[in-house]
């Protein structure tokens, strides 16, 4: 079975106008676009199970700065159900499991304005 492309099948769904306002949703887009060029983890010509480092590094991070962490916890999860690579599985889960205890209001909150 092949794995769903990241931007294209994952993102687009969790990363909405409804989701997240305009200026945020742009500046994630940016970044996300850079990421699949720099990982190499579209499923078009490239190799899905990169997906894993780029949610281990520091450009994840960064996103999850931009989109807060209740919808970075919606992002990962959405990629832990599609996907079938257990490496793809294992880094959602490292850091969805780094991000429990972190997704009060307050918290998005304050990452909205650093």
């Amino acid at each position: 079975m092949s794995e769903p492309d990241f931007l294209r099948h994952i993102v687009s769904k969790v990363l909405t106008p409804v989701s997240l306002d305009m200026r945020r949703l742009d500046e994630a887009q940016k970044l996300l676009a850079k990421a699949e060029s720099k990982y190499g983890f579209s499923s078009y010509g490239g190799d899905p199970e990169k997906l894993a480092d780029f949610l281990l590094s520091p450009d994840f991070t960064n996103l999850i700065f931009i989109i807060g962490v209740d919808l970075t916890k919606k992002l990962l999860i959405t990629v832990y159900d599609n996907y079938s690579s257990q490496k793809i599985k294992d880094a959602a889960k490292k850091i969805l499991d780094e991000l429990e205890g972190y997704g009060s209001e307050e918290t998005n909150q304050l990452m909205m304005y650093k």
